[in-house]
């Protein structure tokens, strides 16, 4: 008796999808996750993914923990809570983050920022070439949905 990842006694909660458009032909839909959660929906994440595009007609599942940036503490803003601004939850934090869900389970291995004459900026994200046969395919859909998300350019490359 096989069952599916989410009735195998994993107390699953997400916190809502949006649909996100790569191509005209294209879609993605991206899942947010609770933060607290997102240990244990990677544990599952690959059967999950597997499962939900198959009923899904091929588009593209991305699972993202949700998580929150906190404005930078200004002379002139109130900080209401009197404590200093965690590291996780400043903007390049969660961006960081982002890029690491984004791409689970595959592991970045280096990030180059291309910095162009007209001042526009690239990010280039070295993949490991491991992973090359399960995310090569994902690719255009990781780069829309993290210029949907942050407004960055990025591109990724595998690398040995």
């Amino acid at each position: 008796s096989r069952q599916s990842p989410v009735s195998s006694g994993i107390n699953a909660e997400y916190g809502g999808a949006e649909e996100v458009v790569i191509r005209d032909d294209k879609v993605a839909v991206v899942i947010h996750i609770p933060f607290p959660q997102q240990k244990v929906y990677q544990k599952i994440q690959s059967k999950l993914v597997r499962e939900l595009e198959k009923k899904l007609s091929g588009k593209h599942v991305i699972f993202l923990a949700k998580r929150r940036i906190l404005s930078k503490p200004t002379r002139h803003s109130r900080n209401l809570s009197k404590q200093k601004r965690p590291r996780s939850r400043t903007l390049t934090a969660v961006h960081d983050s982002i890029l690491d869900d984004l791409v689970f389970p595959a592991e970045i291995t280096g990030k180059r920022k291309r910095v162009k004459l007209d001042g526009s900026q690239l990010l280039k994200v070295h993949l490991e070439k491991s992973a090359q046969i399960n995310t090569e395919t994902k690719v255009d859909t990781f780069m829309a949905v993290y210029k949907k998300l942050t407004g960055k350019d990025v591109v990724f490359e595998y690398v040995d």
